[in-house]
């Protein structure tokens, strides 16, 4: 019934679980899975910066680069420039959304699928995650009711909202 499985990912714990039913869908249907973090823009929470600095997620991304996909690659070399030629929040976002699909993929590999790609888009999240399921033929939208940014989502209303408001396919909100 499904044949690619789009799953976004943004770190919260609604994410995580979102990617195990999404995991479980893509073995019974033996489908391709679409792991997507879009970056958020703005400044950085002090949370994250202080993980991003401490993980040292830039040189680890840096070196796994091999492994990546070739828009994450394109993403690892922006992130190697200095802090004049780009904005240290903007690399602290890459590096985490570069962190969050790198883990992504090996849960995904880890339960046994194959067939994964991962896509780190740049934008707001509602329209870029609408053009990948676009882009790339997705069968069903799977995502977290609340992602890392819970009050924003109840004053302006939350992604998964949208997206399954406006998406052209099946779409399955994991709480």
């Amino acid at each position: 019934m499904f044949n690619k499985i789009l799953v976004a990912t943004d770190g919260s714990s609604h994410a995580h679980k979102a990617l195990d039913l999404a995991g479980n869908l893509t073995k019974i249907h033996e489908a391709s899975l679409i792991i997507v973090h879009v970056i958020q823009h703005g400044r950085v929470p002090e949370g994250i910066r202080r993980m991003v600095e401490n993980e040292h997620l830039v040189e680890q991304t840096r070196q796994s680069t091999p492994r990546l996909s070739e828009s994450a690659r394109s993403l690892v070399a922006v992130m190697g420039k200095s802090a004049d030629d780009m904005d240290s929040s903007q690399r602290a976002f890459q590096a985490y959304g570069e962190h969050l699909l790198a883990r992504s993929e090996h849960d995904a590999h880890s339960m046994g699928i194959h067939d994964v790609k991962t896509v780190l888009e740049n934008g707001d999240p509602v329209h870029c995650l609408l053009d990948c399921a676009k882009r790339y033929g997705v069968d069903l939208i799977v995502l977290g009711t609340r992602g890392l940014s819970d009050l924003k989502g109840i004053l302006m209303g939350s992604v998964s909202h949208k997206v399954i408001q406006l998406a052209p396919c099946t779409c399955i909100s994991v709480k």
